[in-house]
């Protein structure tokens, strides 16, 4: 009896773990994106003083992210920071809304209610290199550093077809 509920409770475990990871298991990635730097606009506010609030170049050192497509046709962007941390917007609590798509270029809004409001672009320019821009807004009262910045980094082959 004491075997059944063990494998019994192995069985659950695999059966929600499963259930939670199916999504993402069949989920296309429409691209992989990296090293994004440009400025930030650093606000006197949260741990931000005076003296540091500004403009300044920004980066996330070995940053990456990757766009994709989930079975119900909305989108996710997981990011792996630059604390070697993988996680999802949207299962971080953002979401995500697809905005506009033209032939080489496609935009994403994702927002955390009074935390962020972040703007993605991604793009293939005119001698054929994929990229990206990261436009940001990060503020609330919850928020440790307030700040608007500008990044743009480079990408893999941006599948622009699974946006159609």
């Amino acid at each position: 009896m004491k075997n059944f509920k063990k494998q019994k409770n192995y069985s659950l475990n695999a059966f929600f773990t499963l259930l939670i990871i199916s999504p993402l298991a069949n989920s296309q990635v429409i691209t992989t994106c990296f090293d994004p730097e440009g400025f930030a606009y650093y606000h006197d506010a949260g741990i931000v003083g005076k003296k540091d609030a500004g403009w300044k170049k920004d980066k996330i050192s070995d940053g990456r992210l990757t766009l994709k497509k989930l079975p119900d046709n909305k989108f996710d962007i997981q990011i792996f920071d630059a604390n070697k941390k993988l996680f999802s917007l949207k299962e971080d609590g953002g979401e995500i809304i697809f905005m506009r798509a033209g032939d080489n270029d496609a935009t994403f809004l994702h927002f955390y209610p009074g935390k962020a409001i972040e703007i993605y672009t991604f793009w293939q320019d005119s001698t054929g290199q994929f990229k990206y821009d990261l436009v940001q807004s990060k503020g609330g009262g919850s928020t440790l550093v307030h700040k608007s910045s500008v990044l743009v980094g480079s990408c893999s082959k941006i599948n622009f077809d699974l946006l159609r």
